[in-house]
């Protein structure tokens, strides 16, 4: 399985600051500008007080900072896909509840089953973050979600335990020639669909191969995940508080 890792956070955005984009991009015109500032402003409010208990898992609480960190990597992903970062607001939270919720429960599970993680792989996952970020922009980043490195550190151990327990106790279904063949022609169906010249023609079956099994592998892997989740609820006790 590709480092688990990475695709784990991309899932279920455990690493806010990994899952966050940085916007490079300086050539985007005033009107894109405007509506980017205005779909922060609009996620900013729903920033809750950091103390606040926003849900319980099992007697264990999730406070409105993860809350918050969550809201904000979402919004830095809108940001970096240029698309409009205003949606319905009770979907909204109810998105972001269900994700911290699910994330309570498989850190929880993968505990009970005696997954551990080491300091020093801790350590060496954050200086690679640090480093693909640089420290100016980490800390930046760290300060905007109101969090500091050692909060961030004990996210990021918590991260890879799951990550663990992603890879040993989850059967993801294999990605044959046949599922990614069957993926491509969809793809040229919808081309053929919504055929503009800017969308211009679908590249050749060997130049995306790789890339259409991997997205298929997340897919699977996402869906592994969310029905774990389904059968952790099933015996958790959960409440909502906002």
């Amino acid at each position: 399985m590709k480092r688990i890792t990475v695709l784990w956070s991309i899932t279920m955005l455990f690493l806010v600051l990994t899952a966050c984009a940085k916007d490079t991009d300086t050539s985007a015109d005033s009107s894109s500008a405007t509506k980017q500032d205005q779909g922060q402003n609009h996620l900013e409010e729903h920033l809750v007080d950091p103390d606040d208990i926003v849900a319980t898992v099992n007697g264990t609480e999730v406070k409105g900072e993860e809350y918050n960190a969550l809201i904000y990597s979402i919004q830095q992903e809108l940001k970096a896909s240029g698309a409009n970062s205003a949606t319905d607001d009770e979907n909204l939270k109810n998105q972001v509840l269900d994700i911290l919720i699910g994330n309570k429960l498989l850190l929880q599970d993968a505990t009970s089953n005696n997954y551990k993680v080491s300091d020093k792989e801790v350590d060496d996952e954050f200086k690679s973050i640090k480093k693909q970020y640089g420290e100016t922009q980490f800390n930046e980043d760290l300060e905007v979600i109101g969090s500091d490195v050692e909060k961030y550190k004990q996210q990021l151990k918590d991260s890879l335990l799951v990550s663990k327990y992603i890879e040993k106790e989850l059967s993801l279904q294999e990605v044959t020639e046949k599922d990614i063949m069957a993926e491509y022609e969809e793809m040229k169906k919808q081309a053929a669909e919504t055929e503009t010249e800017e969308n211009g023609e679908v590249p050749e079956y060997t130049e995306i191969q790789v890339q259409l099994k991997d997205i298929l592998e997340q897919q699977n892997l996402q869906e592994a995940i969310f029905n774990r989740i389904d059968e952790l609820k099933q015996s958790a006790e959960v409440k909502y508080n906002i």
